[in-house]
């Protein structure tokens, strides 16, 4: 939790919330909300803190965005995800920027479960998990369908990544 509101931390809140709006209502994270985000983390964490915070800011970007595009490169998330995780980074510096997405994970494994009950696939989606997971465990086995083909809804994950970022800013502990 932050001790002091800095002016990064007023932009991250709102691109999670308009970020949150637009993943729910069109499934899209735009690219006029996240590449002025990116930018503005840099230039703002600058004239906050100094050097020092450019490279706070830069290295969060790097962190977030790196992760996350290694994610999409696989397929798990779409690029608003990446550059929205990116943005976050970038907005909140490295160490803020772990605890933001390790709680956006939990957030987004919660989320995934009522929006698989939502959707009525619950059973099916924790039975192909289950599968998934055992193949991967026992040598040479490959799962019978991939994770990536799924009977439910894509989930809109930029909700998970914008609510953990603005949950490490209020009501969470900081990772590291």
């Amino acid at each position: 939790m932050i001790q002091e509101w800095l002016y990064t931390h007023w932009v991250l809140v709102g691109v999670g919330v308009i970020a949150t709006i637009t993943d729910l209502w069109r499934r899209k994270i735009y690219n006029w909300l996240t590449l002025p985000a990116i930018l503005l983390g840099l230039i703002l964490s600058t004239v906050q803190s100094g050097p020092w915070g450019l490279l706070d800011s830069f290295l969060g970007f790097l962190l977030a965005g790196t992760l996350y595009m290694i994610l999409g490169l696989i397929g798990a998330m779409k690029g608003g995800d990446v550059k929205l995780a990116a943005a976050v980074g970038a907005l909140l510096g490295w160490r803020l920027s772990i605890s933001a997405l390790y709680y956006g994970a939990i957030l987004g494994g919660i989320f995934a479960l009522f929006w698989s009950l939502y959707h009525g696939t619950l059973f099916k989606t924790l039975q192909r998990v289950w599968r998934a997971l055992y193949a991967a465990a026992a040598p040479g086995m490959r799962p019978e369908v991939e994770l990536q083909h799924s009977d439910t809804e894509p989930m809109p994950y930029g909700v998970a990544i914008s609510w953990g970022a603005i949950a490490t800013l209020f009501w969470l502990p900081p990772v590291l």
